[in-house]
């Protein structure tokens, strides 16, 4: 008579057979290796606390987000089928489809490509206005420009890194983060300085 167990990498329910009670089960959705327990005590719901970790097939990791989390980001349409999957408690990469079956059926009805990278992104990057201000800063000589582009490179690089932000412009954000706050910084000094002068200035008549 089978018996139901649970897969303690990815958490899914699995049927063995009596005849494994007590020795090594390999899960097929995850690979994870793990021992038979005899019965299963269901006092209260088990909570996932693992951290997980996702790559896109374009090579940009995400992460590392709760279990919580990273239901959201399916939800929300940020995962898709061909997308890469790997938690702490097992550091193997799968397929994200094998640990949220429903993404195939997405892949199926809509199959992801290329041209269309907004359906595992939030919000499209603004790598480009960044270093437009960045640049901007120097050209005209305000330090607004730079200031600009040092906040918004700071809070988009934070995005970028939680998932929540197409990453390939964070090139072009970092660039324009740092010359905006070069420019932004140098002003400060400079403005600190002629303060400093005028008031030895007025000190010494």
């Amino acid at each position: 008579m089978p018996i139901e167990t649970t897969c303690p990498g990815c958490g899914r329910k699995l049927q063995v057979g009596e005849e494994h009670v007590g020795k090594q089960a390999r899960c097929p959705l995850c690979n994870e290796i793990y021992s038979v327990p005899a019965t299963e005590t269901f006092q209260s719901p088990v909570v996932d606390v693992s951290q997980w970790r996702m790559r896109t097939p374009e090579g940009h990791t995400y992460g590392p987000v709760s279990r919580e989390d990273l239901n959201a980001w399916v939800a929300e349409g940020r995962v898709s089928s061909d997308c890469m999957l790997a938690s702490e408690l097992n550091a193997n990469w799968v397929n994200a489809d094998s640990i949220f079956p429903e993404l195939s059926e997405v892949r199926t009805q809509s199959p992801a490509t290329p041209s269309h990278p907004a359906e595992r992104f939030v919000d499209g990057h603004r790598g480009g206005l960044i270093l437009a201000l960045g640049i901007l800063s120097w050209a005209v000589g305000c330090p607004i420009f730079g200031i600009c582009a040092w906040v918004m490179g700071s809070a988009d690089l934070r995005e970028m890194r939680a998932g929540r932000m197409d990453a390939n412009g964070t090139g072009m954000t970092q660039a324009g983060q740092i010359i905006g706050m070069l420019h932004a910084m140098m002003t400060i000094i400079a403005i600190v300085l002629f303060v400093f002068l005028l008031l030895l200035g007025v000190g010494w008549r």
